[in-house]
């Protein structure tokens, strides 16, 4: 072998060697992974679950760790340990997002729901006050061009008044609830409201007026049945706003805690006796001056004034004491000008706590006289007859 040829294939042998020595590709899963890693969850997989991202980061680097040591089945079997894992990572995070979208999309069609079933209620009530306006427009177009028949004008004057007094309680028994407590003659009402309409378009001026009154006399019928469940629940909203002005009145009370219950205004009121003593401290009636006043503004609210104890002590002497002090105040309260036929006092000793008797906080609390103002009794008129037909 010649110099030349044997320098050339020792040329090659060492290249050979250097070239054999490189670092070997990595494998088609490991590059995946990494290709995976730089996808759309990236950075949500690291936000969301920072335990399977930390896993999935460890078996990575055991997978470089044996890539770069030549050990191609541990680098294989952590890169699939590593890319189980993050796609647990990003499957959870697809379910909530889908979960979360689902959730949205709901809510976006609940509400959509109820705007619709609204609108369409508001839609038929202005539908159908259009049409009655317009129905009351077309009678003062029909009545000016009556003015101009002199025969005809009083006659189309006084039909114009009965429909228009036969509309207006159709509103008004529509407003009070006839629909619902008096459905028959409502809607008896309704239907010849309409043909009075139609026979005053006609120029039928008398037809217009009598059938006018047979819709005035249903509409009487309704009111009448409704009115005392229309009254009643007036009469509610009447004591509910002033049973809100006396407790806003009772914040400048001092010591007064109120509240506002189902049978009425509480004021519950403490220090006003020494231990064991049943006789007001002249010292401290001011709160009960003011009660008395509140009392006074507000006649048809009947009082209560209920006296309470802690636990400490015989029961019987419990109960007794609270009702000296009940009495007490009721006394006092009598002596500011409080009718005593709208109060009653009563003991309840320990009998009602509010708090903890076990601790001298709870013990102090449960000691306290309460002034309620009832609710007036409003009729049921659920005890009326059965709603008309």
């Amino acid at each position: 072998m010649n110099l030349s040829l044997r320098n050339t294939l020792t040329g090659l042998a060492l290249a050979g060697g250097l070239w054999a020595c490189g670092p070997a590709p990595k494998p088609a899963e490991l590059v995946s992974y990494e290709q995976m890693r730089q996808g759309d969850y990236a950075q949500t997989v690291q936000e969301r679950h920072p335990d399977l991202f930390a896993e999935a980061q460890k078996y990575y680097r055991r997978a470089l760790e044996a890539h770069d040591d030549g050990e191609d089945e541990r680098t294989l079997h952590n890169t699939r340990l590593a890319t189980m894992t993050w796609r647990t990572a990003v499957a959870l995070s697809q379910t909530k997002d889908a979960a979360d979208s689902l959730r949205a999309a709901d809510a976006r069609l609940q509400r959509a729901t109820e705007a619709l079933a609204d609108a369409d209620q508001r839609r038929k009530a202005a539908e159908d006050a259009i049409a009655r306006q317009r129905r009351i427009n077309e009678m003062q177009a029909k009545l000016d061009a009556a003015n101009q028949r002199a025969a005809q004008k009083q006659q189309a004057t006084d039909a114009k008044t009965a429909v228009e007094g036969a509309a207006a309680k159709v509103q008004l028994a529509e407003t009070m609830g006839g629909g619902t407590h008096a459905p028959g003659p409502l809607n008896k009402a309704q239907a010849s409201l309409k043909m009075a309409l139609a026979a005053f378009d006609k120029a039928d001026y008398a037809e217009a007026a009598r059938v006018a009154g047979l819709t005035a006399a249903d509409a009487d019928v309704a009111i009448a049945a409704a009115k005392p469940f229309y009254e009643a629940e007036e009469k509610r909203k009447a004591y509910d706003l002033e049973l809100k002005k006396m407790l806003e009145a009772t914040a400048d009370v001092p010591g007064a805690e109120a509240r506002v219950e189902r049978r009425g205004l509480v004021v519950s009121l403490r220090s006003l006796f020494a231990a064991g003593k049943s006789s007001l401290d002249p010292d401290v009636t001011a709160p009960l001056r003011m009660l008395a006043t509140i009392a006074k503004d507000h006649a048809d609210f009947r009082l209560i004034i209920e006296g309470h104890t802690d636990n400490r002590g015989r029961s019987q002497r419990n109960l007794e004491l609270s009702e000296k002090r009940a009495q007490a105040v009721t006394n006092y309260m009598a002596g500011e000008g409080v009718a005593n036929d709208r109060m009653t006092a009563l003991g309840k000793g320990d009998a009602e706590p509010i708090a903890d008797n076990s601790t001298r906080q709870g013990r102090e609390t449960n000691r306290r006289v309460d002034i309620v103002y009832l609710r007036p009794v409003v009729p049921d008129p659920q005890a009326a007859p059965a709603p008309v037909q």
